[in-house]
């Protein structure tokens, strides 16, 4: 199956297109993104949590360690040549990302810490006990809204926000 990658992507030898910097939300796919997006910085300037930050080109990208989207679409909004675009009326997903737990998690290594938990609004992230141990963190991936507020609060950095299916 053939990807479109950007021309950025092929100059860093990204030919399967797996290293793509996370966009806004509702951002059209990436190639689309990095041709129709002019880097003006509108986007950046109006988000409420501050969590858009210029990337490789100037173009937006979210570093969710400055926290979580509230996916106002704001950035939406203001975005004249509609690489980020949402369809008004439907319920389209702000995006595919989902919160995923790397392997030193510290509730996965036996050490309790629920920080993720706490602080998911969505309710997506629980804790079922677990008989004779420390119970471990599950995403409910249909409730998971890939906000990222799970992200910061993480004391090692175990959570990563991606692609549900990645």
């Amino acid at each position: 199956m053939a990807c479109s990658i950007s021309r950025m992507q092929f100059l860093r030898g990204d030919f399967r297109g797996q290293n793509t910097p996370i966009r806004p939300p509702w951002a059209i796919p990436e190639k689309a993104f990095v041709d129709a997006c002019t880097a003006c910085g509108e986007c950046i300037l109006v988000c409420p949590t501050h969590i858009l930050k210029a990337g490789r080109g100037r173009f937006p990208q979210v570093d969710f360690a400055a926290g979580g989207c509230t996916l106002c679409g704001d950035c939406v909004t203001v975005c004249e040549p509609k690489a980020l675009l949402r369809t008004s009326g439907s319920e389209q997903l702000p995006w595919s990302l989902k919160a995923h737990f790397e392997e030193h998690c510290l509730d996965l290594k036996g050490v309790v810490c629920r920080a993720c938990g706490e602080v998911c609004e969505a309710g997506a992230i629980s804790f079922k006990p677990a008989l004779g141990g420390i119970s471990k963190p599950e995403v409910d991936f249909a409730a998971c809204n890939g906000c990222g507020d799970c992200y910061a609060p993480c004391p090692v950095n175990a959570v990563k926000m991606r692609p549900e299916a990645a």
